[in-house]
């Protein structure tokens, strides 16, 4: 399945017991747009632009960082 909606992915930048880079892996072979929101901007981001991720710094428990995360209302909701 191709969609060229943007998905949020949240703990992009990795953690113990995390699936979230194995999602991000999965949406990115299928070429959905990413964005991944990572604590700091650190090797663990340039990483994810690597892969073709556009990255956001944020904290996922503050919503004002989620609020800005979405700038232009992208964000598929199901």
């Amino acid at each position: 399945m191709v969609s060229s909606d943007l998905v949020l992915v949240t703990g992009a930048g990795g953690g113990t017991g995390g699936v979230s880079g194995i999602v991000l892996d999965l949406l990115l072979a299928q070429e959905v747009s990413v964005r991944a929101m990572v604590h700091l901007n650190d090797h663990h981001a340039d990483e994810l632009r690597a892969l073709g991720a556009e990255v956001v710094v944020g904290d996922l428990t503050r919503p004002a960082d989620v609020w800005s995360s979405d700038e232009y209302g992208a964000y598929r909701r199901t």
